[in-house]
């Protein structure tokens, strides 16, 4: 599938600053289950970018820029190639830290979504049907929980039921374009990483192009820095 990625990303401060720093996380990276072609980032003003990695392995951008700046727009442009994947991350793909430190606990801002989840979860015996109705059941509450919400409770409770869970961003595609996006991906001994989205209540498909993956949303959040 050809996702096209055409979007603006506006980072506004408080106050004029002499100059700014920020870490970028938008970039998706070439793998088993992605190409990339043409991606491009143009800020507003001048500015130097500087690719790199995070702790989680993820490609960043540092955008370094002289003020007085009180804010910098970011046009973000590319195309994103995918696959079939049925969710499961390509074994391929570089994982610098082990599945057990997504089992670490992070904060859960919403702890009755969470509690809901893994009593669902409870039903089944097999791990992925365990993870299904998890997702499903946080999908029934679209109408009333941010995605952030429903992401966050999807990754405590499969933690909760003792599997690896992670925060994932990217982009989702929409009509002829795409928006950002955030989702999660659980490890089962066996399979590996399945993507999850409980905003669709299925397993991540072709219409995802992943960006970066981290312990918690703050870790894969688009911008950071200031």
């Amino acid at each position: 599938m050809r996702i096209a990625i055409d979007h603006t990303l506006t980072v506004a401060f408080p106050f004029v600053r002499p100059r700014a720093t920020l870490a970028l996380r938008v970039t998706p990276e070439d793998g088993h289950d992605q190409t990339i072609s043409g991606w491009r980032i143009g800020p507003d003003c001048d500015a130097r970018l500087r690719a790199t990695r995070d702790g989680y392995g993820n490609v960043l951008t540092m955008v370094y820029a002289e003020g007085p700046i009180d804010g910098i727009e970011f046009h973000v442009t590319g195309e994103v190639f995918t696959g079939p994947s049925s969710g499961i991350l390509s074994a391929a793909h570089p994982e610098p830290l082990p599945p057990s430190l997504f089992l670490r606990a992070s904060a859960d801002i919403a702890p009755d979504l969470s509690a809901m989840a893994t009593e669902a979860g409870l039903a089944a015996s097999d791990a992925v049907e365990r993870l299904h109705l998890v997702n499903v059941a946080l999908h029934r509450r679209t109408d009333d929980a941010e995605n952030d919400w429903l992401v966050t409770a999807l990754v405590i409770a499969a933690r909760k039921l003792s599997h690896p869970a992670r925060f994932v961003s990217g982009y989702l595609a929409d009509g002829g374009g795409a928006r950002p996006h955030v989702w999660a991906e659980v490890h089962v001994p066996g399979i590996g990483w399945i993507g999850f989205d409980p905003a669709l209540g299925l397993s991540v498909g072709e219409d995802h192009a992943r960006v970066a993956s981290a312990l918690d949303l703050v870790g894969v959040a688009m911008v950071s820095g200031g």
